[in-house]
């Protein structure tokens, strides 16, 4: 996990904001602060300064709790502005 956090780190990123993505199953995703929009082919999770856009097919939320979002489906693609 330190060079994950190390990685991170030299990219500019904070490893608080980090996510999974799980092919063919779904996502976690950290330090979440709203849910913007949510259908089963688009989810746009909003964290502190980054909003991030999900898509793909049969998107539901599988759990959400203390700022972590657990995303259940096909994600095909992630926009990060």
């Amino acid at each position: 996990m330190k060079l994950l956090e190390q990685i991170l780190c030299e990219l500019g990123a904070d490893d608080m904001k980090a996510f999974t993505v799980v092919p063919g199953f779904g996502g976690y995703f950290r330090n979440v602060k709203s849910i913007n929009e949510y259908s089963p082919e688009k989810i746009v999770l909003v964290l502190r300064k980054t909003v991030l856009t999900l898509e793909g097919e049969k998107l539901e939320l599988g759990k959400y709790f203390e700022q972590d979002v657990f995303i259940k489906g096909e994600i095909k693609g992630i926009k990060i502005d």
